[in-house]
């Protein structure tokens, strides 16, 4: 118990070099509209198309809603956060895009949950600018891992730099759902914390032998 309570406080004390402007998790766990349920800046510290204000995790949603179970059936009761999942679209007859924006960037990867009837070329790109500006960074292929989104495959998409907005168009003519978007911790900030959490670990066991 001394060695765990050693190690949590180390990590509570490394807290503030860890978090960051780019540094968020969105589960999407919330009653969505099916009819009015557009995520917009819910997330953005600002309100969803159905009026409801979310928290600000400085993240914005164009062209994307949630979806939620209803009282016909628990479909996405597999999902990693299933009171609530995401889906990018493109308004009908319209060249639009989908997309999540940071305006204060995202860091080497972001990762994320996917449920696929079918594979997805190019399912999510990572651009330098907004609204898919600037440098394409990255994209990533998923494959086909569920026909009736009751499987949920754990996804990351890495890159060089800094992204600040992410396409989720491709994901669209296949239907796919999204959960539980997330920043990734570099491996930098990681061994960081290891090293942190060792070091204080071995001077409480030097001052106990003391």
């Amino acid at each position: 118990m001394k060695l765990l309570s050693a190690v949590a406080l180390v990590l509570s004390a490394l807290a503030p070099t860890v978090a960051s402007a780019t540094a968020f998790s969105v589960n999407f766990e919330k009653n969505w509209d099916f009819a009015n349920g557009e995520i917009g800046n819910y997330y953005n510290g600002g309100t969803a198309s159905d009026g409801t204000t979310g928290p600000n995790f400085g993240v914005q949603f164009v062209n994307v809603s949630g979806l939620s179970n209803d009282a016909l059936g628990p479909y996405y009761s597999n999902a990693p956060s299933p009171l609530g999942t995401a889906y990018a679209f493109t308004p009908f007859g319209t060249t639009d895009h989908a997309f999540l924006n940071v305006a204060s960037g995202v860091s080497n990867a972001l990762s994320f949950y996917y449920s696929s009837p079918i594979a997805i070329v190019g399912a999510i790109q990572a651009w330098s600018g907004l609204g898919g500006t600037g440098t394409l960074l990255a994209s990533i292929d998923l494959p086909a891992n569920a026909a009736n989104y009751d499987f949920w495959s754990l996804a990351t998409l890495r890159f060089p730099g800094i992204a600040r907005s992410f396409d989720l168009t491709g994901t669209v003519d296949a239907g796919a759902l999204l959960d539980n978007i997330a920043t990734v911790p570099e491996p930098g900030t990681v061994l960081m914390l290891l090293i942190g959490a060792t070091g204080l670990v071995t001077l409480r066991g030097r001052r106990r032998n003391g």
